[in-house]
C-alpha cells in the first residue's frame, strides 16, 4: 500500500513539478559558462536522481555558496542545469568542470552518474580543494534535444557550501587543458620552492650553528607541501581529501610559526613576550587543526590562524622598517619579499572570507613565498660572497691574506707547465719593522704596513697576485714574465718602499726580497711549497748581505719539496 503510494506521489511530481521549468540553456560553442542556468533545491532527492521535480526548485546565483545566496541551512543540496546542444557541441566529447565545490559531490548527466569527488555521510570525505572535471559519456551527449546535468552535494556547515566558482561546460581536451594551466604551475612552484630549501638545507649541514638555514628549509618545504594540497592527484591516489584538508589548516598555523622563527633568527632578534603568546596561540592552533574530530569544525580555528599571521606580519614589517631607517644591510630586499608574501597571504585570506573575488580559488601565496625565496636565496649568496671575501683579505692592508695561496702557486705553475711560459714568486720583509714600532709607535706602524699595501697594489699587473703572509711579510706571485722582467719590477718596488713616509713617523724604512723564478725548459714543475721556499731562501741571502736589496735565487727549482716539520713549506716570518 506504502509503496503504490510513493509510486503516485513521483509519478504526481513529475506529471506536475514544483515550478514552471525555464527553457534550456542553448550551447553553441565551448567553453560554455552555465551559472546561468542554475537552479537549486535544498534537501535529498526522494529515491535518488530519479525524483528531482519532487524538490521545491528555484533559481540561484553562481559561483558562490547558497548560504550566500540567502538560502539559510545545510546538509544535502542539489543543483541543476538544462542545456541544448548544438550539432556542432554534439560532435565532441564533452566534460563538466568547476574550479571549486566546498563539499562532497557527485554529478548526473540525464540520470546516469558520471563522477563524484569525497563520500558521502556516513563515510564523509569532504573535497573542498580540488577542482572537479568530470568526463560526459558520448552516448548521451551526441544525443539531440535538451539535457539535465544534475550536482549532488553535501555541506556539513558551518562554512557555506556549494558551487563557489562558475560551472562549465568543456571539450574533454578543453577541459583537461585547463586543469592543466591551473596545476602544473602549483607543481612547478612546489618543485622550485623546495629545490631552494634543499640548498639552504646543504648550508645548513655544512655549518650547524646556522640555524636559520634550517628553518628556512622546513619553511619551504612546508609551503610546497601547502601548495601540493591543492593537485587533484590526491583523489586519484584514493588520499582521504578531508586528512589532506586537515594537513592544509595545519600547515596554515606551522607555515607563520615558522616564518616568524627564522625572521628572528635571522636578524638575531630577541622574540619580544606578545610574539611568544602568539607563537602559543599558533601552536595551539595546529594542535587543534590535528585534533578536533570534526572536520568541518577546523573552519573555527581559521580565524585565529589569519588574526595571528596579521599580527606576527606587523611585527616584522615594522622590524624591517626600523631596520631600512638604519640602513641594515639587506633589509630593503627583505622588506620587499616579505612584503610580496604578505600581500599575496591577505590577498588570499580575504578571498577565502568572500571580501573578494579576483583571481578565483587560485592562491597567491605560492608564487609570492618563490618570490622571496629567490631575493632571500640572492641575499644569502651575496653575504657568503662577502664573507668569504672578508675571510680571505687582510683588514689592514686590503690586500689578500694567505688563505688560498698555495691553490694560486699551484694553478699558476700548471699554467706555466702548459704555456712554456715561466712564473716567478717573490717573499719581501720590511727592514727593522720591530725597531720601527718601537720608535713611532705600533699606530705608525700600522700605517706604513697600509703604505706597503699601497705600493703593492700599484706595482703589480692585474694578474699577478699581491699577498700579506703575515706580519711585515708580503709575497708576490708573478705569472707569465721573465727573470729580468721580475727582476726590474721587485726593484721598483724596493725603490718605492724607500722613499715611503707616514705620519707620524720622522723617517721610513726599507724592504728585502728574494725572488725566485721557474722557467719551465729548465727543469720538472716544482711544488708549490718548493718555490715558495727556495725564494724564502734568496731573502735570507738579502738579508744576509745587508738589506734593502733584490737577491734571486739561482739555478732551476729543485722538483721536490722541502718540508719543515709541520709538513708545510712556509716562509721564516709566518712561524
Amino acid at each position: 500500500m506504502r509503496a503504490g503510494l510513493a509510486s503516485f506521489v513521483l509519478a504526481l511530481g513529475v506529471a506536475f513539478p514544483a515550478r514552471p521549468e525555464t527553457a534550456p540553456l542553448i550551447v553553441d560553442g565551448l567553453r560554455a559558462d552555465l551559472s546561468s542556468a542554475a537552479e537549486f533545491a535544498l534537501g535529498d532527492a526522494p529515491g535518488g536522481v530519479a525524483g528531482l521535480d519532487l524538490l521545491d526548485w528555484r533559481r540561484i546565483r553562481v559561483p558562490g555558496s547558497w548560504q550566500q545566496a540567502g538560502i539559510p541551512g545545510h546538509g544535502y543540496a542539489w543543483y541543476r542545469f538544462r542545456f541544448s546542444l548544438s550539432a556542432a557541441a554534439r560532435k565532441q566529447p564533452l566534460a563538466f568542470t568547476c574550479s571549486q565545490i566546498r563539499d562532497v559531490d557527485e554529478a548526473f548527466l540525464d540520470g546516469v552518474r558520471v563522477g563524484g569527488t569525497g563520500a558521502f555521510p556516513p563515510a564523509y570525505d569532504k573535497g573542498t580543494l580540488y577542482a572537479r572535471l568530470y568526463e560526459l559519456p558520448a552516448t548521451l551527449t551526441s544525443a539531440p534535444g535538451p539535457h539535465v546535468l544534475a550536482i549532488r552535494v553535501f555541506n556539513a556547515g558551518p562554512r557555506g557550501g556549494g558551487l563557489t566558482e562558475a560551472p562549465y561546460l568543456d571539450s574533454v581536451s578543453g577541459a583537461f587543458w585547463e586543469r592543466t594551466l591551473f596545476e602544473s604551475p602549483l607543481a612547478l612552484e612546489a618543485a622550485a620552492i623546495f629545490s631552494l630549501g634543499l640548498f639552504a638545507l646543504f648550508v645548513f649541514l655544512r655549518d650547524r650553528r646556522q640555524r636559520e638555514f634550517l628553518l628556512f628549509f622546513l619553511l619551504t618545504a612546508g609551503v610546497a607541501a601547502y601548495v601540493i594540497s591543492w593537485l587533484s592527484l590526491w583523489s586519484r591516489f584514493g588520499v582521504s581529501l578531508s586528512l589532506v584538508f586537515r594537513a592544509n589548516v595545519a600547515l596554515s598555523f606551522a607555515l607563520s610559526m615558522l616564518f616568524v622563527l627564522f625572521f628572528h633568527y635571522f636578524f638575531v632578534l630577541n622574540l619580544p613576550n606578545w610574539i611568544r603568546f602568539v607563537l602559543a596561540l599558533q601552536f595551539a592552533g595546529l594542535l587543534a587543526a590535528c585534533a578536533i574530530p570534526r572536520i568541518d569544525d577546523l573552519y573555527f580555528v581559521l580565524p585565529l590562524c589569519y588574526a595571528t599571521v596579521i599580527a606576527s606580519g606587523i611585527r616584522v614589517v615594522d622590524v624591517l622598517v626600523r631596520k631600512v631607517r638604519r640602513r641594515a644591510p639587506y633589509a630593503v630586499t627583505v622588506l620587499v619579499g616579505f612584503g610580496i608574501i604578505f600581500a599575496a597571504t591577505v590577498r588570499d585570506m580575504a578571498a577565502d572570507f568572500g571580501l573578494i573575488s579576483w583571481g578565483g580559488s587560485t592562491r597567491y601565496l605560492g608564487p609570492a613565498f618563490l618570490v622571496f625565496s629567490v631575493l632571500f636565496l640572492s641575499v644569502v649568496a651575496d653575504r657568503m660572497a662577502r664573507l668569504r671575501v672578508a675571510a680571505a683579505t687582510d683588514p689592514l692592508t686590503g690586500l689578500p691574506n694567505r688563505t688560498g695561496l698555495f691553490d694560486r702557486i699551484a694553478l699558476e705553475l700548471a699554467r706555466s707547465r702548459r704555456s712554456n711560459r715561466p712564473v716567478a714568486l717573490a717573499v719581501l720583509d720590511l727592514d727593522h719593522f720591530k725597531d720601527f714600532n718601537d720608535r713611532f709607535g705600533h699606530l705608525a706602524g700600522d700605517r706604513l704596513l697600509i703604505a706597503m699595501g699601497e705600493r703593492l697594489s700599484e706595482s703589480v699587473r692585474a694578474t699577478d697576485l699581491a699577498v700579506r703572509f703575515g706580519g711585515e711579510e708580503f709575497v708576490l706571485v708573478l705569472p707569465e714574465i721573465s727573470r729580468d722582467e721580475a727582476l726590474r719590477c721587485c726593484e721598483r718596488i724596493r725603490e718605492a718602499v724607500g722613499r715611503m713616509r707616514v705620519p707620524g713617523a720622522e723617517g721610513g724604512t726599507t724592504v728585502s726580497i728574494g725572488l725566485a723564478v721557474h722557467e719551465p725548459g729548465s727543469g720538472p714543475t716544482p711544488a708549490a711549497g718548493t718555490l715558495l721556499r727556495v725564494a724564502d731562501a734568496a731573502l735570507y741571502s738579502a738579508k744576509a748581505q745587508g738589506r734593502d736589496r733584490v737577491r734571486v735565487a739561482e739555478g732551476p727549482i729543485p722538483a721536490d719539496p722541502v718540508r719543515t716539520v709541520s709538513g708545510e713549506s712556509l716562509p721564516h716570518g709566518a712561524v
